[in-house]
């Protein structure tokens, strides 16, 4: 876990553990945070309804892990690229300014994937990531006060494993999330507008709640469990095994601890017009 991969192709994904630092016991108990698709910049977004939830969520965990999706830079009404991603560097900042010792761990998701907010992401994290401990593992990543991870896929943290979603998706292979994850590289271009016939098409789609029908064909909820079991087997198996929990976004469909083959499963849903969305909070062991 030396270095952040700022691009996807045929290599592992970046999974990681949370382990104790410093005098922290094993079995020390954590409050997380779990919050995604919160999909900012975009004009589909209502964060403004939800702002209390997260500040609450955030201001009661130990750990926040922003689970992916948190920026739409290709439907970003904001600005242009560079403009998008110093806004999105600029509100992680100020989460990280008000909450120092707080640790925070970025997953990446679809919408955030872009190969050039992931380098400037690395490059805001790096004074915050703690040098690793010489009898670590090289997937562990130490509890210290304000530590900062980003760059992630999935992180363990006790018996829940975080992960935002789409890794699911082309198939569940690297080489096919790299290919679904390029879809959303693009951004504006200096122009006042995101793609305007697209994102007029996406909008009107939001406002009659056709993304919601979408989302539950493509997104089915025994369905989306159970592939993401698969996923988990496929990884090596410290990041599997033990496992309980599993919380997720990327589908938009919140759930609350449904229990599915023995798991529990929860997903934050997103903050997008007519979408439920509730941070996950949960008291985590490690």
């Amino acid at each position: 876990m030396a270095n952040v991969r700022i691009s996807h192709d045929s290599t592992p994904p970046n999974i990681a553990t949370l382990v104790p630092a410093g005098s922290m016991d094993a079995g020390h108990e954590l409050t997380t945070a779990f919050i995604s698709d919160l999909h900012l910049l975009s004009s589909r977004c209502n964060y403004s309804h939800h702002s209390g939830a997260v500040r609450n969520a955030i201001e009661a965990a130990d750990v926040c892990v922003w689970g992916g999706d948190l920026f739409d830079f290709c439907w970003s009404c904001e600005g242009d690229g560079p403009t998008s991603r110093q806004i999105a560097l600029d509100w992680l900042e100020s989460w990280r300014e008000e909450f120092p010792e707080k640790r925070f761990v970025y997953l990446t998701g679809n919408h955030d994937a872009q190969p050039e907010f992931q380098r400037i992401l690395a490059e805001w994290a790096r004074p915050h990531r703690p040098a690793k401990d010489t009898d670590m593992q090289d997937h562990e990543l130490a509890l210290h006060d304000g530590a900062v991870y980003v760059g992630l896929d999935a992180i363990r943290i006790g018996d829940c494993l975080m992960v935002h979603g789409d890794v699911i998706e082309g198939g569940g292979s690297i080489d096919g999330l790299g290919r679904y994850r390029s879809r959303w590289h693009h951004e504006r271009t200096g122009i006042h507008q995101p793609p305007a016939i697209r994102n007029h098409l996406y909008n009107a789609a939001v406002t009659a709640r056709l993304h919601l029908a979408t989302a539950g064909m493509a997104h089915r909820r025994k369905n989306v469990c159970m592939r993401l079991l698969h996923w988990i087997r496929c990884q090596p198996d410290w990041l599997g095994h033990g496992v309980r929990r599993i919380v997720f976004g990327h589908t938009h469909r919140r759930l609350g601890g449904v229990r599915i083959a023995g798991y529990e499963f929860y997903n934050t849903g997103a903050a997008v017009r007519h979408v439920p969305f509730e941070p996950v909070v949960l008291d985590l062991s490690l």
